[in-house]
């Protein structure tokens, strides 16, 4: 058999190295300071970290903060020379020690040294330029930096002016003055000029930029319109904002800002806007722009629902506010989400509630909202707590029976020619509004119902008339004739006597002819012949 001998070695433990840091020299009044001694390294890791004073040091006035950490905080020190000491210690319990040294010493009350750098000239269209004050110098070292313009033409923009260097824009023909201020730790101050002279060799006219066409989406409060891009290599003297013929004309100019880079125009309705843009230099050169802007309908305009209340809007107050919207969520569905648009005032002052209803399968529609508003509260006027005056979209969107157009304000359809208001609808219905019938139709059905009526009439009276005659008339008394003589029947009823006549009438033959005369009694007459 064979023997094996294995030997395990204990991978050794290196002790940690301690690093305080630099020696640090202050100059009063500046007092504190920080001390880093995170260059400390150990093989396995440090564990923990001890700042304190040197023995030698135990009587010296100083506060001490964060010193089981690598960064210790000093503050309050005093005139002299301080020793700390950094203890190190790696998770063996070995530890290391380094000292560092600060010197605190008196303020030298030197001031520091200023150069704003070299006068610069420039021409146009160069309209920048570079100032760098790098130059200036401290002995205990510059803490703050500043630069500032004197005069000029016109006010420049400087960019990191708190800084040694700072790039200047916005420079037109003339001279400039720029100042740097310097201080130092000590609180003491000097300041240097420069002069930027900008110069120009031949005139530029202006370039005109109107912001490029947009497309916007109502609601719009105030439309925008941006042209400060404009630009000139002396500057622009005049801004002036004019709409093209093809434009739409709704629409007010605010705060006179046609005459200004940004136009803003308020009371903004859907369509196409067209502003031309005309700036001018100081020398009588422009430059034009036109711009273009398609503003779109509110997606949710039909969606939109007003809820007139009944309070003047300046009594409405935030808390009301919050309170009806909260009981108009309750009153629709759970799901639902009231989203408030706006909050206006009516033509008799009163407060208006401008919102819509979004599901999670999308808005909700306005006249579907109305009517369960409506509907509620119907069952009990007083669910807001405030009485409500009035529901209804923002939009009218009655078609009037597509023979007419709905009036915005009245909700009342002006019917086009020939047609009506549904008479039975709005006495003995819901009343809406609408051009449901034709005037034709009416004139011909009340002729038609005046022809029935008429005709219902007369056959009454037919009817009445019929009924009055079948009641047996009085008969008629007749006499006998004398064989030879026919005595005259007169045109009545009455029967004359022999004496009544002066003639004798004699017939031929008692038979008449056919065709003899006819009395109304019924009897016929034969011949007569005088004698």
């Amino acid at each position: 058999s064979t023997l094996a001998n294995v030997t395990v070695l204990q991978v050794p433990d290196y002790p940690p190295e301690a690093n305080a840091g630099s020696s640090i020299v202050l100059f009063l009044p500046r007092n504190n300071v920080t001390l880093n001694g995170s260059l400390s390294s150990d093989d396995k890791g440090i564990v923990s970290w001890e700042w304190t004073k040197s023995p030698s040091d135990q009587d010296k006035a100083v506060d001490m903060q964060n010193t089981r950490t690598p960064y210790l905080e000093l503050s309050h020190l005093e005139e002299g020379m301080y020793t700390f000491v950094l203890k190190v210690t790696d998770n063996s319990g070995q530890s290391s020690s380094s000292d560092v040294h600060v010197f605190v010493k008196p303020p030298t009350n030197k001031p520091p040294i200023a150069h704003a750098g070299s006068n610069v000239s420039i021409a146009l269209p160069q309209t920048w330029v570079v100032l760098n004050g790098s130059g200036s110098s401290d002995d205990i070292g510059i803490a703050q930096w500043k630069w500032e313009q004197l005069s000029g033409p016109r006010k420049a923009e400087l960019s990191h002016f708190n800084e040694s260097s700072t790039n200047v824009t916005n420079l037109t023909k003339g001279e400039y003055i720029f100042q740097l201020t310097i201080t130092d730790g000590n609180g003491n101050s000097v300041a240097d000029k420069v002069a930027v002279t900008v110069t120009q060799n031949k005139n530029v006219k202006p370039k005109a930029n109107a912001g490029g066409d947009l497309e916007l989406t109502l609601p719009l409060g105030v439309l925008v319109v941006n042209g400060s891009s404009s630009s000139d290599d002396l500057g622009i003297a005049k801004w002036q904002w004019s709409r093209e013929p093809t434009s739409l004309a709704i629409g007010t100019i605010i705060e006179q800002s046609d005459t200004s880079p940004v136009l803003m125009v308020s009371n903004i309705v859907a369509g196409k806007y067209e502003f031309r843009l005309r700036v001018s230099d100081d020398q009588g050169e422009w430059d034009e722009d036109t711009v273009s802007i398609i503003v779109k309908p509110d997606p949710e305009l039909k969606n939109l629902v007003e809820l007139t209340l009944n309070i003047e809007a300046g009594k409405f107050t935030q808390t009301q506010r919050d309170s009806v919207l909260l009981k108009l969520g309750m009153l629709l569905r759970d799901a639902s989400q009231l989203v408030v648009r706006n909050l206006e005032v009516d033509s008799s002052g009163r407060a208006v509630l401008v919102f819509y209803v979004s599901s999670p399968t999308g808005s909700v529609d306005g006249p579907k909202v109305v009517s369960t508003l409506k509907n509620k509260l119907a069952q009990d006027s007083f669910l807001l707590q405030l009485s409500v005056v009035d529901i209804r979209t923002t939009v009218c969107q009655n078609t009037c029976s597509g023979h007419g157009v709905c009036n915005q304000e009245t909700r009342i359809c002006y019917c086009e020619a020939f047609w009506m208001q549904d008479l039975i609808r709005k006495y003995m219905g819901d009343g809406e509004s609408d051009c449901g019938w034709s005037i034709l139709y009416v004139i011909i059905g009340l002729l038609s119902l005046a022809f029935l009526s008429i005709a219902g009439i007369w056959g009454l009276v037919c009817l009445c008339s019929r009924m009055c005659h079948t009641y047996p008339k009085d008969k008629t008394r007749y006499a006998l004739l004398e064989s030879t003589e026919q005595v005259k029947m007169p045109l009545s009823k009455t029967i004359q006597s022999d004496s009544e006549t002066d003639s004798d009438v004699l017939f031929e033959n008692r038979h008449g002819k056919s065709n003899g005369t006819k009395f109304r009694n019924g009897f016929k007459t034969d011949p007569r012949i005088k004698t």
